[in-house]
C-alpha cells in the first residue's frame, strides 16, 4: 500500500526554506528542487502551466486514486512535479524516498532528495544523501553545485572550493568548464578574487574558442571598477562567440550598458550632472 499523503484539505507543514532560492557569485544561480525532474522525467512539457486550482484539483484526483492502486510511473512523478509547483516539500520528499527506495542506483532520484531536503531546511539529511553522491558521482556538476551550497551554507568556504577543486583536477578536459566556471564562483564567493580571475584565465587557455571565462572575467573585472579592462575582454568574448556562430545579443547589451556607466562617470567627473541612476552600484548580470 503506497505511503498515506496528506490530501489538499488537510493539514500541511510549513517550511520557513520552502521557498528560499540562493545565489553563488558572479550570477551562478543554483535553483533548487525541480530542473532535473521537469526536463528529463517531463520530457519538457510545452504545454502552458495550468493555474493553482487546477494543479490543486490534479493533485487531489492523483492521491485519491494512489489511495486505491499503485499509479503509474508517468502519474507518479506527474504527482511529484504538481506537489513541487505548489510548495508542497514534506508530501514531495515521501515520495522521492519511495523512488530512491524503489531504484538505489538512480543518482538523481538522490541528487533530487538531497536539494529538497536542504530546501526544507534540513541540512544534516542533505549532507547525508550528498556523501554517498559524491561517491557515487563525484564530478558530476549538479552534486558539486548542491554540496557546495551546503558548504556555504554552513559557513564551510574552504570546503566547498576544496572539493570543487578536487573535482575539477580528476575531470578530462571536455567536463573542466563548467567545474572551473563553478570553482571561480566558490573562490569569489569566498573572497578570493584573484584566486577566481587566475581560474578563469586559465579555463580560458585550455578552450580557447569558449567565451564563458572571458565573460565571466568581464564581470568581475567590472565589479572591480575596471571598466575599460571588462569591456575589452566582452569584445575579446564576442568575437570568440562570432567565431563559433553563437548569437552576441547579450553580450553587445551588456556591453552597451558598461559603456554607458563609463560614459555617465566621465561625464559626473567633469561636473556634468547624471540624469540615470547609477547603474554602476549594481553587480551587472551577463
Amino acid at each position: 500500500m503506497p505511503s498515506r499523503l496528506i490530501g489538499p484539505g488537510g493539514e500541511r507543514t510549513k517550511s520557513v526554506a520552502g521557498q528560499k532560492r540562493w545565489w553563488l557569485g558572479g550570477g551562478l544561480l543554483v535553483a533548487l528542487g525541480v530542473g532535473w525532474l521537469l526536463s528529463e522525467l517531463m520530457n519538457g512539457q510545452s504545454t502552458p502551466s495550468p493555474s493553482r486550482i487546477e494543479v490543486d484539483r490534479q493533485v487531489s484526483a492523483l492521491l485519491s486514486r494512489r489511495e486505491q492502486e499503485p499509479l503509474s510511473s508517468a502519474d507518479e512523478r506527474r504527482l511529484i512535479e504538481r506537489l513541487l509547483a505548489l510548495g508542497r516539500l514534506p508530501e514531495t520528499i515521501v515520495l522521492v524516498e519511495e523512488q530512491l527506495a524503489a531504484q538505489p542506483k538512480a543518482w538523481r532520484w538522490r541528487l533530487l532528495l538531497s536539494q529538497l531536503q536542504l530546501r526544507n531546511g534540513n541540512p544534516k539529511a542533505a549532507e547525508t544523501q550528498l556523501l554517498i553522491l559524491m561517491r557515487l558521482q563525484p564530478n558530476e556538476l549538479e552534486v558539486l553545485q548542491t554540496l557546495a551550497l551546503l558548504r556555504l551554507q554552513q559557513g564551510r568556504h574552504l570546503e566547498a572550493v576544496k572539493s570543487v577543486r578536487s573535482a575539477l583536477s580528476a575531470s578530462p578536459k571536455p567536463e573542466r568548464m563548467p567545474i572551473g566556471l563553478l570553482l571561480a564562483d566558490l573562490q569569489r564567493q569566498s573572497g578570493s578574487p584573484s584566486a577566481a580571475l587566475s581560474t578563469y584565465q586559465q579555463l580560458s587557455k585550455e578552450a580557447p574558442q569558449d567565451a564563458r571565462p572571458l565573460l565571466a572575467e568581464a564581470v568581475l573585472r567590472q565589479e572591480k571598477g575596471e571598466r575599460k579592462r571588462a569591456l575589452a575582454l566582452l569584445e575579446t568574448a564576442r568575437q570568440r562567440q562570432m567565431a563559433t556562430k553563437t548569437d552576441t545579443q547579450a553580450l553587445d547589451a551588456l556591453a552597451a550598458r558598461w559603456g554607458l556607466v563609463t560614459n555617465r562617470a566621465r561625464s559626473v567627473g567633469e561636473g556634468t550632472t547624471a540624469t540615470e541612476p547609477n547603474l554602476g552600484s549594481a553587480t551587472p548580470t551577463p
